[in-house]
């Protein structure tokens, strides 16, 4: 399976509108093109099925079998990467954007463009990283469902990399931000229903389900 290499969240927040550039098909601009994309399709998924714990499963399925809009940005962060690594991307011929998937679409505008970048981030693994940036998130939106959003990735990436005392705090915050959500136990019983389907896009993408 494939394993996962850093994109900054940064990056691809920036790099949603670009299309991927032509590149020989044995350089590093294209394989590391393809790793972007594959990336970029994955964290989709996972955004998807952060969602689908607020506002049911299409989006997740959506997402899923979309994915398509975060695979082209995904693929022009590795296509950048590689570019500079062997220094070989002349070709300025660029190929055709994808054609963003409308319910993706449709959900990152609902959740920001912060927690689709935190999303990416626990799609690698980068559980601090991911905690860090939904904090981020909670510090800069007053909107419910963005700060509601980011807490359930930190309870994800909490819960994943075995820290139960920090998703235990995180609970009660929920609750308190959204009643609706319901009890503590019912939203760590969530949350574990959640990282079960954030380690199935994974694995539906083709890299390992668990973290390593």
């Amino acid at each position: 399976m494939k394993q996962f290499r850093g994109i900054p969240a940064a990056a691809l927040v920036v790099l949603v509108a670009v299309a991927p550039s032509g590149c020989a098909p044995d350089s590093q601009a294209s394989k590391q093109a393809g790793q972007g994309a594959a990336m970029g399709a994955v964290g989709g998924a996972v955004a998807g099925a952060v969602g689908s714990l607020l506002w049911g499963g299409n989006v997740v399925e959506g997402a899923v079998k979309g994915s398509v809009a975060g695979a082209a940005s995904g693929a022009a962060v590795g296509a950048m990467s590689g570019s500079m690594a062997d220094n070989a991307a002349k070709d300025k011929a660029a190929k055709p954007a994808a054609k963003p998937d409308p319910k993706l679409a449709e959900l990152r505008q609902r959740i920001g463009d912060r927690n689709y970048a935190s999303a990416l981030l626990l799609a690698q693994c980068k559980h601090k990283d991911a905690i860090t940036s939904a904090e981020e998130t909670l510090g800069t939106t007053q909107d419910p469902q963005q700060r509601t959003y980011a807490m359930l990735i930190q309870s994800l990436a909490a819960e994943e990399s075995g820290d139960k005392a920090l998703a235990a705090t995180i609970y009660p915050k929920i609750v308190q931000q959204d009643p609706s959500r319901g009890s503590v136990d019912k939203l760590r019983a969530d949350a574990l229903e959640g990282v079960m389907k954030v380690q199935a896009a994974r694995r539906d993408h083709g890299f390992s389900p668990v973290c390593k």
